[in-house]
């Protein structure tokens, strides 16, 4: 029988054991980077929802009040409450500027911050455009969400 070397042996085991750390370390780094990146994918997905009802809400002629009720019914927990401020309208995540200047046009922006993400720190865009059927003004709205802490 042929006798094994066990200062070679010895070598091969540590290099086994140190590839196989880099290999889960790599794997726990790209499952955190998912689950990161479906967080960002959710919240976005959600802003188009937010922007797509609120421009056609809006366009609609319904008031602030009845659209902030209807988009705090379709956001997702991740997102705090919004909030409407009629007495302040700065205290109002819902801002909406009229414009009379015969354009028919509603067009609706979602600012979300994401930035309790690991990998994703900015924030998500989204945006909706619609024929304004209650008025001839051009109509600017702006939401901003904020994630719950």
């Amino acid at each position: 029988m042929k006798k094994i070397d066990k200062k070679n042996y010895k070598k091969a085991i540590i290099d086994q054991i140190m590839l196989w750390m880099v290999i889960f370390v790599s794997f726990v780094t790209l499952f955190f980077f998912v689950i990161d990146y479906y967080k960002v994918i959710k919240a976005k997905d959600n802003c188009d929802i937010l922007a797509n009802y609120g421009v056609r809400m809006k366009a609609l002629g319904r008031d602030d009040k009845n659209i902030t009720t209807g988009l705090n019914n379709l956001k997702i927990k991740y997102f705090e409450d919004i909030v409407y401020d009629d007495i302040d309208s700065n205290n109002s995540d819902l801002q909406c500027t009229s414009t009379d200047d015969d354009n028919y046009s509603v067009r609706f922006m979602v600012i979300a911050d994401v930035t309790t993400t690991a990998f994703h720190k900015s924030e998500v865009h989204s945006y909706a455009a619609a024929f304004n059927e209650a008025s001839n003004s051009s109509v600017d709205c702006n939401l901003t969400l904020r994630i719950k802490k």
